[in-house]
Parts: C-alpha cells; sequence; structure tokens
C-alpha cells in the first residue's frame, strides 16, 4: 500500500491508499506503543522519508513516461497488489499457507511484461 499509494498520491493526486495506510498505521503504533514504549512512534520518520520520496519522484515522472502507459501500469501493478493482499487476508484466515514474499517479484515481472507489451 505504501508504494500503490504513493505513485498514485504522486502521479494522479489520488491520496485515498495513503491515506487508508496511514489510518492503519496509526491504529498499528497505538497498539506497539502499548507494548513496546514510546519508540514506537518514532516509527513515522523512515515511513515519511521513504513514502514521501517515493511521492516527489513519482510527480516528475510523468515528463519522461508516456500517460497512456502510465495508467496502465499502474492498473496491472494495483490489481497485482490486490491479489496479494487477498493472498495476506486468506493467510490471516488460515484458509491457505501462501508465502507472499515469494510473490512480491511479480510486481516487477509484471511491468517488464506490461512494457513489452506496449511496445509492440
Amino acid at each position: 500500500m505504501a508504494i500503490i499509494g504513493s505513485l498514485d498520491s504522486g502521479i494522479r493526486g489520488d491520496h485515498e491508499v495513503l491515506l487508508t495506510k496511514s489510518v492503519l498505521d496509526g491504529f498499528t503504533a497505538l497498539v506497539l506503543t502499548t507494548t513496546l514504549g514510546g519508540g514506537v512512534l518514532l516509527s513515522f520518520i523512515p515511513v515519511v522519508l521513504y513514502q514521501g520520496t517515493i511521492t516527489l519522484l513519482a510527480t516528475q515522472i510523468e515528463k519522461w513516461v508516456p500517460e497512456a502507459f502510465l495508467n496502465g501500469l499502474i492498473a496491472e501493478v494495483t490489481s497485482i497488489g490486490g491479489v496479494l493482499i487477498l493472498a495476506i487476508g486468506l493467510n490471516f484466515l488460515k484458509i491457505t499457507k501462501i508465502r507472499i514474499g515469494n510473490l512480491l517479484p511479480s510486481l516487477v515481472l509484471v511491468a517488464i511484461i506490461y512494457y513489452i507489451y506496449y511496445l509492440f
């Protein structure tokens, strides 16, 4: 959600995913603060740095990448991200045992495949 939300925020100006993630992070930080202490509150610093960097870079990407390619790529990566989040939910419910970490390269692979598709 951090990467897709930051890209959506920078490219399309759609902050919905990023705001949803911040609410989830806030509740998680509250729970972790009760058990681990106040140091958890400092975890916002690296989050702001990497999400802010991705967002700022995404605002500049429109100058080099055609809009049609970018919109299609965002749709494809978002759909793969949705499938990964669904798999995480199924793991939480103990319905399946899917290794999500092994599927993360699919985000890069779909970008490469879409680029080849876009060229032809």
